[in-house]
């Protein structure tokens, strides 16, 4: 299980660089004027991130303070 936790872990520091190299390549892409596709990879990002709210916050509902 340890093994899991510091597996997720590296996964978890991975992954909040995610979400910033999306909006950067966004930004890229309209810098260059390929909007649809900075539109396209926003939308990935807001679709991932809703996903997650989603998944975190029916967690959270188990604990009690």
């Amino acid at each position: 299980m340890n093994a899991n936790i510091s597996e997720l872990e590296v996964l978890l520091s991975i992954q909040e660089s995610y979400f910033n190299n999306l909006v950067e390549l966004g930004l890229l892409f309209k810098k260059s004027g390929q909007y649809e596709k900075a539109i396209e990879v926003y939308n990935k990002g807001i679709e991932k991130a809703e996903k997650a709210k989603e998944d975190i916050s029916g967690n959270m509902f188990g604990f009690s303070y």
